[in-house]
């Protein structure tokens, strides 16, 4: 949208089907705590108000639930200061309602990128779409500028590793997490909504964001080894 508004042509190519057309989209899905960084992004575009005032959830400080039970709350900010529990697809929604809007930007769905060419630069894909003819299939393109966002196993960055001494290092680190939810009670909210609850246990921690739907999302961090020793 940024490209868009400075007068560039820009045409995104998503290995995915339209996420607006889907009843559940697969990948990483904990809510996103906005802060300011991330309403200054969406202030360009004209959704930071809706976000906070119609559909965000303020979270005015971290709620820490101690072992005991004991409750402690500390501040983000002053006095109206608050982080925004937002979905993550919500987020991608609206940006691809807004982007739409803007005529220099066109959408190419279950787009497979499985060459780049980075010199010239040109990338060849792969269309993955119902219906679509067999001599369709195989899309090129030659852009002026290529932004490779394409995730943790880049078709990108496979290319870029082809070139001598390229650099590249990969570790993971030791956790892993489970995404859990606590529901509505009565159709109101199971703890105070306007806090980040944070259970921290040592190596392990836990977080719960509020939805709109009154419920939490709460998401579960261990050591892997930990979660691969839990058998029920």
């Amino acid at each position: 949208i940024y490209l868009a508004k400075r007068g560039a042509e820009v045409h995104i190519y998503e290995y995915r089907e339209d996420i607006r057309k889907m009843e559940h989209v697969p990948g990483r899905s904990i809510n996103l705590a906005m802060s300011v960084r991330g309403l200054a992004a969406l202030r360009k575009v004209g959704l930071d108000e809706h976000m906070k005032t119609e559909y965000g959830i303020p979270m005015n400080a971290r709620m820490i639930h101690s072992p005991a039970g004991a409750l402690n709350a500390i501040p983000y900010g002053k006095d109206g200061e608050a982080i925004y529990s937002v979905g993550r697809r919500y987020v991608n929604e609206i940006l691809l309602d807004e982007g739409e809007k803007e005529e220099k930007i066109s959408y190419h769905f279950s787009h497979k990128l499985v060459k780049a060419e980075l010199d010239l630069p040109q990338l060849t894909f792969e269309n993955r779409g119902e219906g679509v003819a067999e001599q369709d299939k195989v899309v090129v393109v030659r852009p002026d500028l290529v932004i490779g966002c394409d995730g943790a196993f880049s078709t990108i960055r496979k290319e870029m590793m082809k070139r001598p001494r390229f650099n590249y290092s990969q570790e993971y680190i030791p956790h892993a997490y489970m995404e859990l939810c606590i529901p509505s009670i009565g159709g109101d909210f199971a703890m105070a909504p306007n806090y980040l609850h944070i259970w921290p246990r040592g190596s392990l921690m836990m977080i719960g964001l509020p939805n709109q739907d009154k419920s939490f999302t709460v998401t579960l961090f261990m050591p892997t080894d930990v979660f691969e020793g839990i058998t029920d």
